[in-house]
Order: structure tokens, then sequence, then C-alpha cells
């Protein structure tokens, strides 16, 4: 994706997420030319009603606590809506995946959400395939920069890898479909990206979120 076409998507995210806020029409919004992955990916913003807000959110920082901001803000993001997300340090995998289990089979049975950043990206995947073991089913999982390449479990329904193919990123396995509910998106020619701060993109952010508020909606 070129510079231009980076721009006109997140000209074209914050207009929808207004227009559509204030009850505007989903036509006003001005075509835009984005890489077809992420043409695909882009579920416009929604108004806050109208969404299970019970949905088991999980954003899982990489390594130290230091980086990965981006899980901050996202969840920050996601509370605005009115959803309690919960931001996690990637050793924490385990014990979240377990609290999930335990809460479906007491009856919780909202969505469940996963996103994570390098190691908590490959440990998103971890959480996914125990959840599996569980018969927890998993709404949304997406990965930003994995450092291990994973097989994306069959009781994920929708799944976005954000990775750049430089060294440190991994492109995820999975089956190919015809809805494209599966995908890999490359953006090592992005400008600007690295590992550090993929996580961090605004228009990359605006993705996971407008999925995260197309997979709760009531």
């Amino acid at each position: 994706m070129d510079i231009t076409a980076a721009i006109n998507l997140a000209r074209m995210t914050a207009r929808a997420v207004v227009l559509l806020a204030m009850g505007g029409p989903a036509w006003a919004m001005p075509p835009v030319t984005t890489a077809p992955e992420l043409r695909r990916e882009i579920i416009p913003a929604q108004a806050r009603t109208g969404h299970n807000t019970d949905a088991q959110i999980y954003f899982i920082r990489g390594l130290a606590h230091v980086f990965s901001r981006g899980m901050d803000e996202m969840a920050a993001k996601v509370r605005a809506q009115g959803f309690s997300p919960q931001v996690i340090g990637h050793r924490r995998w385990q014990n979240a995946a377990d609290t999930i289990a335990a809460n479906y089979r007491g009856g919780n049975t909202a969505p469940v959400i996963l996103v994570g950043h390098s190691l908590g990206a490959n440990n998103a995947f971890q959480m996914a395939r125990r959840l599996r073991g569980k018969g927890v089913p998993v709404i949304y999982l997406a990965t930003f920069d994995p450092t291990q390449t994973f097989t994306v479990p069959d009781n994920v329904r929708y799944f976005a890898n954000f990775y750049q193919n430089n060294g440190v990123g991994r492109r995820a396995k999975f089956p190919a479909s015809r809805q494209k509910e599966k995908v890999n998106i490359n953006l090592t020619t992005s400008p600007g990206l690295n590992h550090r701060n993929i996580d961090q993109s605004r228009r990359l952010q605006d993705i996971v979120i407008g999925r995260i508020l197309q997979v709760t909606a009531r």
C-alpha cells in the first residue's frame, strides 16, 4: 500500500464513524482506493447502540509491557463504545483462556474476541487453540506481527493477521475460503510501520474496531 492509499483509508474510516454515528447514509462516504486485502477487511464503524457489550474482549500485549501500546489504545476505544475489554500481558494467556471457558460453561455465550501484538499475537493463537479444546468459539481473532507461524484453529470465525515479512512477522495458515473471512494482510512495504509500532497504526486499529462492532451487533 502506498502512502496516498493509507491516507485515503484513514480519512474514509474517520468520516464513516462520524456519518454513521450521526445517522448519515453510508453512500455519503467518498470512494477510496485501498490494497485489495484491506478493502475486503474494512468494516465501517457503527453507532454505539445495538451491540452485545457483554462480549469477552482481550487485548494481549507483547514483551515486558513496554511495547504494544496499541493494545491499550484499542481497548480505550472499545471501552468508549460501552464494552469492558481486558488488557493483559502475554504470559497471562492461559489464565485468561480458562476464565473465558469458565464463563462459557456458566452460560455466558457472549462473543469472544482476541487481539494480540508480537508475543501477545503468538499467545492469542494459543488462547484460541486452548478454547477450541474446551469447546468455546472465538468470533474474531486479530494478530499484529506474530513472531511464529500458527494455524488458525477451526473454532475461529473471523481472522486477520497484520504482518510484515521483514524477518520478524509471520504469515498465518488457514484453509482458503470464498468469503475471505480469514486473511493475511502483508504490510511489508507500508511506509512508517515496523514491528514495534504496527499495532499503533490508526488505520489498522480502525479495521479491528470496525470488525469488533460488526461481530457484536445484535
